[in-house]
């Protein structure tokens, strides 16, 4: 019995590889062809699953199989699966998580989620970022399922832990090199080395009939391979390259290559010596091949890939690598895609160091090179993708796939992101420069799909390699690329750090672009921790280093940067003019990122000046071409804004909808700060409705988490929500409190906009308590602040709120006028709920002139 993901088709699911989402998705591989032995084993597997009076399911079961490799936990387990299959309509799904392949690193369950939440149809942007988030969505998903999971090649309990179903109806198989004692609930299958009558009816049944014949070369042969499943199979099938060989001829082959590869085993003799003997089967050629692919540093690879090790063409890759398939020595999971078992990648490893070392570096070289070149060529199709800092030559590879838009560059980096990862950690290692040009060209790509922890990891490793060969304009680019990754995580203080460390090694060796890259990064951050003055001025610079040398994606970044800035800081006009040019820019560019990044800033200057319609259209177009692009983080931007106009004009069951929406991708890309923010418009939505409970929770929730990222700001707008629901339920102190402490940061940041909003907020405390002449003041300061930012909404809120005082005092003439004139604003903006509350403070009046 061989492992059926080595040599029988087994399907290794690649885990950043898309997953089609049909329903009942089946990745089992294909089934071993006569399955001989382990009798007991496999009843007890199959005994896994017992049917209730109703047929169903009855409950759900774990199973772990252990033992050694090539003792054939793999065929076992797929071959019980495919038994066991149709109980499962819900599918089943095979994951090897390669805790045992030599010179790759073992997938971690949060990236095995990634690929099981995927086959089960959930779309790669909608995916959570954490481990625990992604387990528990898989928990919720796979509720009253009836799913079939194998766990393939785990490392322990905790490599497989987050990746059971919960619910009952499901079945899990699980192989392991150790007993997984410590499992909840598992129940333990030992595998041992076959029985020798069993070892015997093995090969014979992979070698056929001769065997029948010489039962004694036999005996010889099971014992000499130390009855392993595995290489009783690799030495049966060389009757069959073999067909002049006898029984005979085989067992003395195997006894003397024993003896020769003591000195080259790592483990056990007698599977070296098996390996060994198919590798001597082989041409000179697919020799040479075979222990070049020794030292390919991922998981699997293509035929441009192959071409590139063997510095050959894409036709002879092919053909070899189709003879080493034929020869069981490598694998084919998916179509075009190869890889070795673990076992025999340890072998070829072991002969790739039998060449000189300078063939063995020529080989890597081209390989690094070849995914060099073909991820940077991809990251042209991308967003955000710039121009090296300075000219970066390399060796183009003899073959690389074409690739001429988005959807080609995405697909090929998601297929080959393990690969490139792992060539990223095999360059850096060796000081290549491969280890920084890789995580550059994948920056566009995981900023998008993610996981950005991935992203961090990978800039890291190339700011390590740029330090250790001085390359002082590498360095300020990692430096820039990290700066914006940490960003979007929130860590703002590392953030600022390593771009203020990009910019000052840009400017002492005199490069402009990446002098413009680090000042657009380090605006994005001092926006929003609210140092807004810097942040213009940083935005300001990019944009006249952009101009001056002719960059237009930098003007139109740094145009957006100083455009949300000055809508920050009430400069509504300037906003809208530069948020428009940078719009212009990216649409003659055909950049659309850079038109949803300005599309959705104008659509909050377009809301903040009244202008509810083209708000509302603006936003929706942001968000449709950020769901074009993919990029959840945008989608979750544009409908927070998308929200903010609908509950400015009353839809607050759009309002509502949109904003949960915000959160829940928000959350699940664990983005802090687009948390905060659906929560404050959520907080909103849920105040004028009425569900004044859920609206203190959730603008607590928001001022947590914008105190956690040290963003005043956003602490000061969050601070004003919880003061506005706390007066809506009396809490009159603590209302006034949260207000003045808004009105105190807004004074501090220099943010006009948010002043007249806690200005406003407090005088509405003040009247409520009867501290009329004060609330007058501050309602009154309010109004001139909206008359000056050109703000009519404000406007009409704030003279509803100073009608309510003039009608306490007994001035009902100057209420009446006032309130008028809010109405007037509020039927002008198409505002209901805003004409609804003057219209209740009119009604007041009347009955006191």
């Amino acid at each position: 019995m061989v492992q059926a993901g080595a040599l029988h088709g087994g399907v290794h699911v690649h885990q950043s590889m898309p997953a089609p989402p049909p329903k009942a998705e089946r990745t089992l591989p294909a089934d071993v062809p006569g399955f001989v032995g382990r009798h007991d084993e496999l009843a007890r597997l199959l005994a896994a699953v017992t049917d209730a009076a109703d047929g169903q399911v009855q409950a759900v079961a774990v199973h772990a199989v252990d033992g050694m490799a090539g003792i054939g936990k793999t065929a076992l387990v797929v071959h019980a699966a495919h038994h066991l299959a149709a109980r499962f309509p819900d599918g089943q799904r095979f994951i090897a998580l390669r805790a045992h392949a030599p010179g790759q690193p073992r997938v971690d369950p949060a990236a095995a989620l990634e690929t099981l939440l995927q086959a089960d149809g959930v779309a790669a942007e909608q995916i959570p970022a954490g481990l625990d988030a992604r387990a528990g969505l898989w928990r919720h998903r796979m509720t009253d399922k009836k799913l079939l999971l194998v766990l393939d090649d785990a490392a322990d309990t905790n490599h497989v832990t987050p990746l059971l179903p919960a619910a009952p109806g499901c079945l899990v198989l699980i192989t392991s090199r150790r007993k997984l004692t410590t499992l909840p609930g598992v129940t333990l299958l030992a595998l041992d080395i076959l029985p020798p009558d069993q070892a015997v009816e093995l090969f014979i049944e992979r070698a056929g009939h001769r065997a029948l014949h010489e039962p004694e070369a036999v005996y010889r042969i099971t014992a000499l391979c130390g009855y392993l499943p595995l290489a009783i199979t690799l030495t049966a099938a060389r009757l069959h390259t073999h067909r002049t060989w006898t029984v005979t001829d085989i067992a003395d082959d195997l006894t003397e290559a024993r003896d020769r590869l003591a000195e080259l085993a790592s483990g056990d003799l007698a599977i070296t010596a098996a390996f060994d003997l198919s590798y001597h089967d082989l041409s000179s050629d697919r020799q040479r091949l075979f222990r070049r692919l020794g030292l390919h540093p991922g998981p699997d690879l293509d035929r441009y890939a192959t071409a590139a090790l063997d510095n050959t063409t894409l036709t002879q890759a092919r053909r070899s690598m189709e003879d080493l398939l034929e020869h069981n020595l490598i694998t084919e999971p998916h179509r075009g895609r190869y890889r070795f078992h673990d076992l025999i990648a340890v072998h070829a490893r072991i002969l790739a160091t039998t060449d000189p070392k300078t063939n063995q570096d020529a080989a890597r070289d081209r390989l690094l090179d070849y995914y060099l070149h073909t991820a940077t060529a991809a990251a042209r199709h991308l967003p955000h993708h710039t121009s090296p800092t300075s000219p970066t030559t390399w060796p183009a590879p003899t073959h690389a796939p074409t690739i001429t838009n988005p959807e080609q560059a995405t697909d090929w980096l998601t297929r080959e992101q393990p690969n490139l990862v792992a060539a990223t950690v095999w360059a850096a290692a060796h000081h290549h420069p491969a280890a920084i040009g890789i995580p550059k060209a994948l920056q566009s790509h995981l900023r998008a799909h993610g996981p950005w922890d991935l992203a961090q990891d990978l800039h890291h490793t190339a700011l390590a390699t740029a330090r250790h060969i001085e390359n002082q304009p590498a360095q300020a680019h990692t430096l820039t690329n990290l700066a914006i990754v940490q960003r979007l995580t929130g860590d703002y203080a590392a953030a600022a750090t390593n771009s203020q460390q990009a910019l000052d090694i840009s400017q002492q060796f005199g490069d402009p672009h990446g002098q413009a890259d680090a000042l657009n990064a380090l605006a994005r951050v001092q926006q929003a921790t609210g140092d807004y003055a810097a942040a213009a001025t940083n935005s300001q610079q990019a944009l006249d280093i952009s101009q001056q040398f002719g960059d237009p994606h930098g003007q139109a970044d740094a145009l957006n940067a100083l455009a949300r800035v000055q809508q920050a800081t009430g400069d509504y006009a300037g906003a809208a003019t530069n948020s428009q040019q940078a719009l212009d820019i990216s649409q003659r560019l055909g950049q659309r990122h850079g038109q949803a990044d300005a599309l959705e800033t104008l659509a909050h200057v377009l809301r903040a000046t009244g202008d509810y319609a083209a708000a509302a259209t603006t936003a929706q177009q942001a968000l449709d071409l950020h769901q074009q692009l993919g990029n959840p983080h945008g989608q979750a931007d544009a409908l927070n804004a998308l929200a903010r106009v609908q509950q400015a004009t009353g839809d607050y069951a759009g309002a509502a909808t949109n904003s949960q929406q915000a959160l829940d991708i928000s959350q699940r890309l664990g983005q802090r700060h687009g948390q905060a923010d659906a929560l404050e418009t959520l907080a909103h939505v849920l105040r004028a409705t009425g569900d004044y409970a859920a609206a203190a929770t959730n603008a607590q929730q928001a001022l947590d988490l914008h105190q956690q990222l040290g963003n005043p700001h956003g602490q000061a707008d969050a601070l004003n929500a919880l003061a506005r629901v706390q007066h809506a339920t009396g809490d009159y102190a603590a209302a006034a409190t949260n207000a003045q402490q808004a009105l105190d940061l807004h004074q501090q940041l220099g943010n006009p906009h948010g002043q007249a909003d806690a200005l406003n907020a407090l005088a509405r405390v003040q009247h409520a308590t009867g501290d009329y002449a004060a609330a007058a003041t501050n309602a009154q300061q309010a109004l001139d602040l909206h008359q000056q930012l050109g703000n009519p909404h404000g406007q009409a809120i704030t003279l509803n709120t100073l009608a309510r005082i003039q009608h306490a005092t007994g001035n009902y003439a100057a209420a009446a006028t006032t309130a008028q004139q809010a109405l007037d604003i509020s039927q002008q903006l198409g505002r209901r709920h805003g004409q609804a509350n003057v219209l209740n403070t009119l009604g007041l009046v009347p009955h006191r002139v």
